[in-house]
């Protein structure tokens, strides 16, 4: 049976903590509507918190892999400018060629062909030298990416592994100078990867490139064909010992193999300079070749950049499932628990009257 006290209020106690619930319900709401996440702290959902943080990592990580394929591109792209800078130099060179091996062509008409394949050779080779991404040079052969053999890694993932990278592979930053282009790294050359005064001057099988080789070698010469050449009589080999030099610095060096000797010793006649057409071929191939492969690695990355996009909206979808606050939802709860702090502290202020009652008794 209920009774009347004056010590304790149970009435008042009720009151007291259904008002301290509802207000504690309102400020969580309030807290959520103003946050937008339904969780602020690890009490709210221990291991609701715990999920989110790791998504928020997987996240974070798809943004900066993101990131690295979008520089991936840019590499690509900008190496790929540079090569169609030299394919249109060297297609010109071979027209030059071309025009040089027709035979109609007198001593000053030729050493004009000799002065432009000159200078687009040396364009080149400027080219080649000064373009860089982020300080790593990309067609000098240079880089670490080239002298390793190892290539440039695209990390396009948050995690290790192979899996999680996509190699551009280690020709595409090889020299393109003409050097490299004609001599060292031609296929038609006649001491192919070595470093020697003639390796660039005549084929493997030399008999095709008679005119070259004899042209080189200061001597005569009979090609498969039954022509002959005779270049003994002119001073190229007595000259070109200390005139030429493998990296076109001008410094006196015992190898001929540079711009200046491959445009005196081709653009003499029309026989050497037909025979060197097919380095120029060679040459033009090894460049379409490195830009079929970056327009097939761009299109690679590209997708990458696609898959990145759709794994991370996947993720945000579902941390946003487990952390983001139902507006519709806490602003019902505001509205109730406001309801019920008014009215709980209507009921405690009638509640604390209570024991007044007991007045009236004496």
């Amino acid at each position: 049976m209920a009774s009347i006290t004056i010590n304790t209020n149970l009435a008042s106690l009720t009151a007291q903590r259904s008002l301290s619930a509802a207000t504690s319900g309102m400020n969580t709401a309030m807290e959520r509507l103003t946050t937008g996440f339904k969780i602020n702290s690890g009490k709210d959902d221990a291991a609701g918190s715990a999920v989110s943080c790791l998504m928020e990592a997987q996240i974070s990580g798809y943004d900066v892999a993101e990131s690295n394929a979008t520089m991936g591109l840019s590499l690509l792209d900008t190496a790929e400018g540079v090569l169609n800078i030299v394919s249109e130099y060297l297609q010109r060179i071979r027209d030059l060629t071309e025009q040089a091996a027709n035979g109609t062509y007198g001593t000053s008409s030729m050493n004009a062909i000799r002065t432009e394949v000159q200078q687009r050779m040396e364009e080149i080779n400027r080219l080649c030298t000064v373009i860089d991404f982020n300080g790593i040079k990309l067609l000098d052969g240079t880089s670490v990416a080239a002298k390793t053999k190892n290539g440039v890694n695209l990390q396009v993932s948050n995690n290790s592994g192979k899996n999680n990278i996509i190699n551009l592979k280690y020709t595409i930053f090889e020299s393109t100078t003409i050097t490299a282009l004609l001599m060292s790294g031609n296929k038609s050359s006649a001491a192919y990867g070595k470093q020697g005064p003639n390796q660039a001057w005549y084929k493997r099988n030399d008999a095709e490139t008679k005119a070259l080789e004899c042209r080189v070698e200061h001597k005569e010469g009979t090609s498969t064909d039954g022509r002959k050449y005779n270049y003994s009589s002119d001073d190229y080999v007595n000259v070109k010992e200390y005139k030429y030099d493998w990296k076109d610095t001008r410094k006196p060096e015992t190898n001929c193999s540079c711009i200046t000797a491959i445009c005196d010793a081709v653009y003499t006649d029309d026989a050497t300079a037909r025979e060197f057409l097919q380095f120029i071929d060679d040459a033009i191939e090894n460049v379409s070749a490195r830009t079929a492969l970056i327009g097939a690695y761009m299109n690679r990355v590209e997708s990458a950049v696609d898959a990145i996009a759709v794994q991370k909206e996947n993720i945000v979808s579902a941390n946003s499932s487990i952390k983001d606050a139902d507006v519709a939802t806490e602003s019902s709860n505001y509205i109730k628990y406001q309801i019920l702090q008014q009215s709980s502290a209507t009921l405690l202020s009638t509640a604390n009257q209570t024991p007044s009652i007991a007045l009236n008794l004496l």
